[in-house]
């Protein structure tokens, strides 16, 4: 999920832990709760330090990593509780540990439930895990815990409240599985073509992106209700393109490519030499992907540089590889 809902769940687990006894009798550790919860709920995403450390290619293929693993689960819960608890040392401990595990675990659980998935497996399988039902950003969860948030400002009992929040969400959920469920065996029974079907939740329950991959060919399009939309029909890459064998040796083709699916190269001849594109299908925006690796080789097919992550607009493509290496040769 992305940060804004990831707060907001940190907020509401701290409401949800009056139905605590231990909790809802001490308002210092009420207060101690809602920190732990808070940055429970964030903590996993602190592996952004990989960012500003390593740069966005490491980012890219790292993040949701060993920072969202099952040893990080505890790791990550001790080290929050006990900074907070550093903070109020007057506080009940483990109450304050386990409200802050169970933040640390619904951001893990959460994040699973969306296209980019995560490695919460390790360190039994390095296998992304991705279910592919819930959008990043889901205005039915926030405007949950916003509702939820209301009452508790207004004096209602604030885990009664969220119990009854958590609940509804947790149904919500159900349902968004079940539709995800049905949607891909119709689209399957539609289109009876043998390959691998990927469904991408949309913001609106009713709407779903599709990338059918099949031998030789992608297939990318919508689903809104019960209608099937192909948008772009996208013939596979060569493999033995030596400009795209060329952008393969790239670390940050390498670190893309780690964590993508569904994924198509291009190259572009250019005045200087080549560029070379690693699109990843399954996220587009109207006509663009901009979730790709970027690569630009001279006409002797050397890499001269690169760049990783999300990119909107040719310009920003532009203004990414050039702040990145500045000196090189011009686009």
């Amino acid at each position: 999920m992305d940060t804004s809902t990831h707060i907001t769940m940190g907020f509401g687990l701290a409401g949800l832990a009056y139905l605590d006894p231990t909790v809802s009798s001490n308002p210092d550790l009420a207060n101690a709760v809602l920190l732990g919860t808070v940055l429970g709920s964030n903590a996993p995403d602190f592996d952004y330090i990989i960012k500003l450390v390593k740069g966005n290619g490491m980012y890219t293929e790292h993040h949701r990593g060993l920072s969202h693993s099952v040893p990080a689960l505890i790791l990550w819960s001790i080290f929050v509780s006990g900074v907070v608890f550093i903070l109020q040392p007057s506080v009940q401990y483990f109450p304050l540990f386990y409200w802050t595990l169970i933040a640390v675990i619904l951001h893990v659980c959460f994040d699973m439930m969306n296209a980019y998935g995560t490695q919460a497996g390790r360190p039994f399988t390095d296998r992304w895990i991705s279910f592919n039902f819930i959008p990043l950003f889901d205005p039915m969860i926030i405007g949950a815990h916003f509702i939820g948030f209301g009452f508790w400002f207004f004096g209602f009992h604030p885990g009664l409240t969220f119990g009854i929040i958590y609940f509804v969400i947790f149904i919500y959920i159900f349902i968004r599985y079940e539709r995800f469920r049905n949607n891909r065996k119709y689209i399957m029974d539609q289109t009876k073509m043998e390959g691998i079907y990927t469904l991408i939740p949309r913001i609106w329950i009713h709407k779903w992106d599709v990338v059918l991959e099949t031998e030789s060919t992608y297939y990318v399009g919508t689903l809104t209700h019960k209608e099937l939309h192909w948008i772009h029909f996208i013939e596979k890459h060569d493999p033995f393109c030596p400009y795209i064998l060329s952008s393969l040796k790239d670390n940050n083709v390498k670190h893309f490519l780690a964590n993508s699916k569904h994924t198509y190269a291009l190259f572009v001849p250019e005045p200087n030499g080549y560029e070379v594109r690693w699109i990843d299908l399954r996220f587009r925006d109207k006509n663009n992907y901009p979730y790709m690796a970027v690569v630009k080789l001279d006409k002797d097919r050397n890499i001269l540089f690169s760049f990783t992550g999300w990119m909107n607009r040719s310009k920003k493509v532009k203004k990414d590889l050039i702040s990145t290496n500045k000196g090189a040769i011009p686009l």
